[in-house]
């Protein structure tokens, strides 16, 4: 029985191996796509480089640690990907369908505004851009909310049933969002603040202002 068994582990050691080394090339042909679109904006392959960082994201990033590289490049390049393809189906979808979702982080330190069920209920004070944003955003016809966090979302989307989403935040939860509208099959489109942390984050609002006023 030992003799039958054993050319059978060997085989099957060997696929493991070939499998793995088929995994490993994929994931460095990926990695140099994504390094290269990062650095010239222009996305060679893109259904490639969205299959290897779906599927063999920690191994990419290893890449991408092992040659002294920043791996936030693959999150980077995986969110402008997923943008480009879902941007088509959020711009047909009607205004009055689609979200938007602030991070609390955008507020100003002195921020007056109050938790609610509907999420933090801005007063327009003035304090910051996020009151005006909003309020613009409504009079096109969105639905505006400012969150604390991720389970905000989720109620809210259950509660609203949107079609659409624009969500900004940082990349971690960008990216978060994102593949969670993806289960939900719901189009997403995902704006990265151009400074992250707990308070005082900045967001690019002259590219937030044209972005909800095209179609």
């Amino acid at each position: 029985m030992a003799i039958e068994i054993e050319p059978l582990f060997t085989l099957i050691g060997e696929a493991v191996v070939y499998f793995a080394a088929f995994l490993l090339i994929i994931a460095i042909i990926g990695s140099i796509l994504i390094g290269y679109s990062f650095k010239t904006e222009k996305f060679i392959f893109p259904g490639f480089m969205l299959f290897s960082i779906t599927l063999l994201e920690n191994l990419v990033k290893a890449l991408f640690r092992l040659i002294k590289m920043d791996d936030s490049i693959v999150d980077n390049v995986g969110i402008t990907l997923k943008n480009k393809i879902s941007l088509r189906k959020f711009r047909n979808t009607p205004i009055n369908e689609r979200m938007i979702f602030f991070p609390q982080c955008l507020r100003a330190i002195t921020c007056p505004s109050k938790l609610s069920p509907e999420g933090m209920q801005c007063i327009y004070c003035g304090a910051c851009e996020v009151g005006r944003a909003k309020k613009t955003a409504e009079m096109l016809g969105y639905k505006v909310f400012i969150v604390p966090g991720s389970s905000f979302i989720r109620r809210l989307v259950r509660k609203h049933k949107p079609s659409a989403i624009l969500g900004v935040g940082c990349m971690t939860e960008i990216k978060a969002g994102l593949e969670m509208c993806e289960k939900i099959q719901v189009f997403s489109v995902g704006m990265v603040l151009d400074k992250a942390g707990c308070v005082s984050t900045v967001l690019d609002w002259d590219k937030f202002y044209e972005f909800i006023q095209k179609d």
